[in-house]
């Protein structure tokens, strides 16, 4: 559509639901035959959202304001004649009054649906001061209190203020409370900026017509709007009633008792205080409990007859009793805490909501309020409904009487079957099958004791279930003794009443030498592993029972011992029979992977336990703690993911590739919440799906938690003491509703089970809004495989939901979905973390390669008929986010296609027994990127290199016409250094902007990432990704500008010659002094992927390892660089895997005259994940930086005083005019001067259109002084001849927006007035506005736009929250 037309056309601008803090909460109850939940009222934003508490879902968001965020909601009592009730809706300066209604439109047996409309009845004028809280009064009116401690009384009848009564206290409130439901009975609590409370009331005086009254200031108020009546004749005044004192902080929320009587004060001094009010002739307050707990600042509580909840900036919810004691601790959100809390004691619903956008809803009982001293512990408390408590003790120990001593029985080992049946085994050798009733009451059955009455120190169990091969066995129990010796049993019969259907035992090591037992779900009953202290794992295959033999060891044989490299003991392990791998993990972190063969497994002779070494390792997956579950998921044939957990609280990701012989760390997930995770299951609708398990079961400290991975919801919590006491757990479908948990401590075995019925759908905790960020975010970017639609293409199915990556302060990383068709957000994902948490303050997306044509002869590694694409691969997009302590982050799109359902292994379908499910066969996981690689600085600049920067400085203001690239070489010294890695980061600078693009030389298997990324201290650097290879190189460095950059883009233009067809590479930049400049970075970029090409990088050792978390994983050892003295010891024996350590040669100079080493290092293995055992390596990557000279490059153009402050934000497009031969760029700039300033300029490869002057530096400079002159700039490059820049037209708009950004011919601007404004391009660049539109985030930072459709946009913008915006033409 010609530019005319658009100006023509009516664009129309609209904004979806507001993703951030929700401010202000309120209950609205309906009747009970409508709803036995009530419904709940939010304000987030400028939004209010109503949600229905019973079915968990939002019915309808209503837009109240225009930029101003909402922070009180107040509802009457709903009218049960009309369904409708008034709600008041406070923000900032400013009072609206709705009536809502309700409609029913059906009506089903187990459901109602309503139809809900909130209608404007009053918006009251804009008060001078705050409004901190409202209050219905009789007789139809609305009582106001403001931050001057003042109350206002509002007539909803006559729409007019008539009423004010300053307090006579005048002074500044952060928090005010109301009560009454009449002025006589009106009561007021204001907590003041002097850390104390003051309570008074309204009185009217008949016979005091002189005194103080509420008519002072109200004509002031009234004068402006006609509407306002006269205040009432009689005359009311403020009365004190008392003063209360003793927080030591600022006072931030205050609530009343039901009756009155009581207060409950939050402070800043991280206390909660409860006072006893008398009104009367006794004034006195009487100071109750003083609640302390929070470690951080309170803001938020509430009270009800018999408990009182705080919430805090420490992300914590705290329920205590009227006496002060603390009954329950919620800690399910992030970042900068929870804001509201709210508590109906009526259903026993808690609702909390913070600044993560979430809204969690958890039900208390009558049981939180009392104490169950199950142990004695006075913390032990069940809250959970229908949970029911057994205590039962095995069969001999209930005749022992007196304490225990050496020869008292206990028990050693326990294991769920199902939700009533548990296998107990003992120090004595016993092995018992109990089954619990519906009354509590428990069910001994002895099975077995094993020979020589020797203790059982291990047990397994593989049900039925979990087995097509059973032989008729229900269960098949596998324990091993003291001794060494090995018992398998198998079980049949009514749970009622178990028979031993077979036993047979022999011996599978030396004594207390076995201490481990483990069947594989996937292998069936056939097979059962053991394992001894050294890491030696055994297999043995088990014969049919049924079969006549005479001695035991016929049944059994050994086929094979697997020697782990590291001599460490295991601890857990899973197999895939389809792929015949192996995996283990043991107790020091470590992950060893083994051939499995099928024809090991199938073959029937006999065989006397062949060792087979393994095929890889991963050393420190979990850092120095235990590997406690691994679970082995096929994506399709030749590679398998793999999904482990461990005592480091973390659930970690790896890949097998089988081709590539590739073993790999993709992603992590980190629990706070959890210090050990024993396992992660799914519920029913996401069997297998190892990214998507739903719960994660394990221990923070002595308790024992499930958690909603979902929801981020505690679903369960019981004080047992610990993980190293005997436990067990199963988990139903549903483990919010179906849960069981078991301990032994002492003697004695605790059951708890929380087993509701099939029909029940009530299910706490609930999240009613999205989880999102907790703090604020610095930058954006919308993500899209596929190349950017334009704005006159249509808009395929797929590209209808967008997916938007933030960076965050607390250093997250996550990617969020917006769903058009819903105007809403469906779903948000965390990525990951920066290392040690570090701000995340800028982020881009990559998903374009450019190709450097190259000589496929004299490229090596490419044999007869391959090319750039023989690998069948896709060109990779990536997600890099740079911030604080110059952490530099890669994530890897994973765009993968499922083989095509096959027919697998019959035990491969089946799922650890705790889950209490089958899982599909079909499996894949949903992460939508993976962890690529960390780079991070080894050391701090040397001063050598700062005075090489200083001068480079200097440079800058005298630069002239010719400034070229210059071969200014930087002497990097060593990196062998023995000094503590946090030495290493002494200094404090931080990464502000990056900017990345792929190039790939044609005919070769790589492809290169180059990462520009500019620092506070004024410098940038280009860098280097090599991929798959994750090698990071340095390759130039930018000549710093006198300020540090804020922001940075990169174009890549093409050209066509007679020859061939190239491109030219530029760098623009924005600093701090309001400067843009440009670079040319052509010949470093060809230089280095030609070079690049030629060698064979793929013999380097690539040291990649999992990202730090500082939770045992990385910690507790002082680091060292691969230079540094190396362990001689050798691991693993024959073992055919090397590690990354072996080879110091991580930081040599790597030339094309190498060969020697690399045909060294090709007889390594390629599969070295991780260093030497003693061996510590450089912060997340190998770096190899002396490929290639690290030049210094010039700018060549600098254009000053472009804003007359920092320039935050900078957006770059062109197209090629062929007609010209040239190549067009538009350039916006965003600044803190609040000016979005355009400029053109066009590159061209030939000089033949141009002026032979010679442009002098004088001459550029005055292109800052007028934008009437055209200025040609030579950014000559040796391998494609003269490119010439010529600035054409310049554009300024002074009081624009700090944020902007171009997309097509469109241009769209933010800033802190929180206003989205856009902007019509020009033919010469200048911008006409066409549209406006006020958005709820506060204090936008960051702002992105992509083109969805023909003539339509999405316009995404964050700060504090995100919101999106649509753009089009109807």
């Amino acid at each position: 559509m010609a530019d005319s037309q658009l100006k023509q056309c009516q664009w129309n601008i609209r904004s979806s639901q507001y993703l951030g803090e929700i401010s202000a909460l309120c209950f609205l109850h309906l009747p009970s035959h409508l709803s036995s939940f009530p419904f709940l009222l939010a304000g987030t934003g400028s939004q209010v959202l109503l949600y229905d508490l019973e079915s968990s879902m939002m019915i309808k968001s209503f837009q109240v304001f225009e930029g101003i965020r909402v922070h009180g909601l107040i509802c009457s009592l709903l009218d049960n004649t009309t369904l409708g009730c008034k709600v008041v809706v406070c923000g900032e300066k400013r009072v609206k009054l709705f009536n809502l209604t309700f409609e029913l439109s059906s009506k089903s047996n187990t459901q109602s649906e309503f139809c809900v409309d909130l209608c404007l009845l009053h918006s009251l004028p804009r008060f001078t001061h705050w409004v901190l809280d409202a209050l219905f009064l009789k007789d139809h009116c609305l009582a106001i209190g403001c931050s001057d401690n003042s109350v206002h009384v509002w007539d909803m009848l006559k729409s007019s203020l008539v009423l004010q009564v300053p307090s006579p206290d005048r002074c500044l409130l952060y928090s005010m409370r109301l009560w009454g439901d009449n002025l006589e009975a009106l009561r007021i609590a204001s907590g003041t900026i002097y850390n104390e409370i003051i309570v008074w009331k309204v009185i009217c005086q008949h016979d005091s017509p002189t005194s103080t009254s509420s008519v002072k200031g109200c004509m002031n108020l009234s004068s402006s709007n006609s509407n306002f009546a006269k205040c009432y004749d009689q005359q009311y005044k403020a009365v004190h009633i008392c003063r209360l004192v003793g927080h030591e902080g600022s006072i931030f929320r205050i609530v009343w008792s039901s009756n009155g009587a009581k207060l409950v004060s939050v402070s800043d001094d991280r206390s909660a205080r409860i006072w006893t009010i008398h009104d009367h002739d006794d004034r006195r307050e009487i100071v109750g409990p003083v609640l302390f707990g929070h470690s951080a600042r309170i803001w938020d509580c509430c009270i009800s007859d018999h408990l009182i909840v705080t919430a805090g900036e420490d992300c914590t919810c705290r329920v205590w009793g009227l006496d002060g004691k603390q009954l329950w601790v919620i800690k399910e959100h992030i970042g900068r805490g929870i804001w509201r809390c709210l508590y109906d004691p009526n259903s026993s619903l808690l609702v909390t909501a913070g600044f993560d956008s979430a809204i969690k809803v958890h039900r208390l009982h009558t049981s939180v309020c009392k104490t169950l001293d199950l142990e004695g512990d006075a913390d032990s408390e069940d809250i959970i409904e229908g949970a029911q408590i057994s205590i039962t003790c095995i069969p001999n120990s209930m005749e022992h009487a007196g304490l225990m001593d050496s020869k008292s029985e206990y028990v050693r080992s326990l294991y769920f079957k199902c939700e009533d049946t548990i296998y107990v085994a003992t120090n004595h050798g016993y092995l018992y099958h109990a089954l619990l009733s519906e009354t509590g009451d428990v069910k001994w059955t002895e099975l077995v004791r094993v020979n020589g009455e020797v203790p059982i120190v291990c047990m397994d169990l593989l049900s039925a279930s979990l087995s097509r091969n059973h032989c008729g066995i229900d269960d098949w129990v596998a324990v091993g003794d003291g001794k060494g010796n090995m018992t398998v049993v198998g079980i049949s019969g009514n749970p009622s009443s178990p028979k031993v259907a077979f036993t047979f035992a022999w011996p599978a090591g030396a004594e207390r030498q076995l201490l481990g037992t483990y069947w594989c779900k996937s292998l069936g009953s056939r097979y059962v592993f053991t394992t001894d202290p050294r890491g030696v794992l055994k297999l043995w295959r088990l014969y049919d029972p049924s079969i006549s033999v005479c001695q035991d060891s016929q049944r059994i044989s050994l086929i094979a011992e697997f020697p782990s490299s590291f001599g460490i003991r295991i601890m857990c392990l899973d197999a895939s029979f389809e792929e015949e791998v192996l995996v283990c993990g043991d107790l020091r972190g470590n992950l060893i992977l083994f051939p499995l063969s099928k024809d090991l497994l199938l073959c029937t002779a006999a065989t006397s336990g062949v060792k087979i070494s393994p095929l890889s390792y991963f050393k420190g997956a979990h850092g120095i703690s235990t590997v406690s579950n691994i679970s082995v998921s096929r994506l399709r044939h030749g590679q398998v993911e793999i999904r482990t957990t461990g005592a480091d609280g973390c659930i970690c990701y790896l890949e097998y590739d089988k081709d590539q012989e590739s073993f790999e760390f993709i992603g992590m997930k980190q629990l706070k919440e959890l210090s050990l995770i024993e396992s992660v299951s799914a519920d029913f609708k996401s069997a297998d799906d190892l990214a998507n398990r739903n719960y994660a079961a394990g221990f923070a400290s002595t308790d024992f938690i499930i958690w909603n991975l979902l929801t981020e919801a505690k679903v369960l919590q019981i004080p047992c003491g610990g993980w190293r006491r005997p436990h067990s757990y199963y988990l139903g479908d549903v483990p919010e509703m179906r849960n069981c948990f078991a301990y032994v401590k002492d003697e004695i075995i605790y059951i708890h089970r929380h087993w509701l019925p099939g029909g029940c759908k009530t299910k706490f905790p609930r999240n009613l809004h999205l989880q999102f960020h907790g703090r604020e975010m610095h930058s954006l970017c919308f993500v899209s495989e596929n190349s950017q639609v334009q704005g006159n293409e249509e808009e395929n199915l797929v590209d209808k939901s967008s997916w938007i990556a933030t960076g965050c302060e607390d250093g997250t990383v996550r990617l969020t979905r917006f769903a058009p068709e819903m105007e809403n957000w469906s779903a948000s994902k965390l990525l990951g973390e920066h290392v040690g948490g570090s701000a995340v303050r800028s982020i881009c997306f990559v998903s374009k390669t450019h190709i450097i044509p190259s000589d496929v002869s004299s490229t090596p590694g490419l044999e007869k008929g391959q090319n750039d694409t023989s690998d069948g691969k896709q060109n990779p997009c990536l997600l890099v986010s740079v911030g604080a302590k110059r952490v530099l982050t890669t994530w890897l799109l994973r765009n993968r296609s499922l083989d095509e359902e096959e027919e697998i292994y019959p035990e491969q379908k089946l799922n650890r027994c705790e889950t209490g499910c089958k899982p599909t066969v079909k499996q894949c996981s949903s992460m939508s990127f993976r962890w690529l690689s960390t780079n991070m600085p080894i050391r701090s600049p040397s001063m050598e290199g700062r005075e090489k920067t200083m001068s480079a400085t200097n440079k800058i203001s005298s630069l002239d016409s010719d400034a070229k690239t210059g071969s200014t070489l930087i002497e990097k010294e060593g990196t062998k250094s023995k000094t503590c890695l946090v030495n290493k980061y002494e200094d404090d600078w931080r990464y502000l902007a990056v900017t990345a693009f792929l190039v790939k030389c044609a005919g070769s298997r790589l492809t290169v990432c180059f990462v520009v990324v500019a620092c506070s201290d004024a410098t940038l650097t280009l860098q280097a990704l090599v991929l798959p290879h994750r090698l990071w190189f340095d390759v130039a460095i930018l000549a710093s500008m006198p300020s540090p950059v804020l922001a940075l883009q990169h174009a890549v233009v093409p050209f066509c010659n007679l020859t061939q067809i190239s491109s030219t590479y530029l760098v623009i930049t924005g600093a701090t002094d309001g400067s843009i400049a440009f670079w040319d970075i052509t010949e470093s970029v060809e230089t280095f992927v030609q070079r690049v090409s030629s060698l064979n990088i793929e013999k380097f050792i690539d040291c990649q390892k999992r990202p730090r978390t500082g939770r045992g994983s990385q910690g507790g050892r002082q680091w060292r660089s691969l230079n540094s003295s190396m362990s001689k010891r050798r691991l693993g024996g024959d073992s055919v895997t090397r590690k990354a350590g072996d080879v110091d040669n991580s930081n040599s100079n790597i030339t094309p005259d190498t060969s020697s080493e690399l045909n060294d290092l090709q007889k390594r293995s390629k599969n070295c994940s991780q260093a030497e055992h003693d061996t510590v390596l450089e912060p997340e990557t190998s770096r190899t930086d002396s490929l290639t000279e690290i030049c210094e490059i010039q700018p060549i153009h600098v254009m000053n005083n472009v804003h007359q402050s920092g320039v935050n934000c900078l957006h770059v497009s062109g197209d090629f005019q062929g007609s010209e031969n040239c190549y067009l760029l538009n350039i916006v700039s965003g600044g803190d001067d609040q000016a979005v300033h355009c400029l053109q300029l066009k590159l061209t490869l030939s000089s033949t259109e141009l002026d032979a002057k010679v442009v002098t530096s004088e001459t550029i400079r005055s292109t800052i002084q007028s934008e009437s002159i055209e200025n040609i700039v030579d950014c000559s490059n040796k391998n494609q001849g003269p490119n010439h820049i010529r600035f054409l037209n310049q554009y300024r708009i002074p009081s624009a927006h700090s944020s902007a950004i171009k997309d097509g011919t469109w241009v769209f601007s933010t800033g802190l007035d929180q206003r989205i404004r856009c902007w019509l391009v020009g033919e010469h660049g200048e911008l006409t506005e066409h549209a406006l539109l006020i958005i709820s985030v506060p204090e936008p930072e960051a702002l992105d736009a992509r083109a969805c459709g023909r003539n339509r946009y999405q316009i995404a913008v964050s700060g504090r929250g995100m919101q999106m915006v649509e753009f089009f033409l109807p």
